[in-house]
């Protein structure tokens, strides 16, 4: 994944990994418990059927807060590495 844009193509990734999962663990594990939950449940069975919900929740609020992230104003600031000044510098024979 090298290129100008890996950053923001990663972070991309991420935010859909975290939608398309997290929504996905809510609609299966949320279906699966309302599908095959009793009122006889004991509490140990109850809170394992809670854990895929509860990660699918972590997942979305996740992949919000990498929507969220701000991204920098200056491009070079993603396409240029930390040592680019440097480089530039040798480049033009300064």
């Amino acid at each position: 994944m090298a290129g100008p844009s890996s950053i923001y193509t990663r972070r991309l990734i991420w935010i859909t990994v975290c939608f398309v999962g997290g929504f996905a663990l809510l609609c299966v594990s949320g279906w699966a418990m309302v599908i095959g939950s009793s009122m006889y449940d004991s509490t140990r069975v109850t809170v394992l059927r809670w854990i895929p919900i509860v990660m699918g929740v972590v997942a979305v609020l996740a992949g919000f807060y990498l929507l969220h992230l701000p991204v920098p104003e200056d491009p070079e600031d993603f396409f240029l590495g930390k040592d680019a000044d440097s480089e530039l510098q040798q480049m033009d024979g300064k």
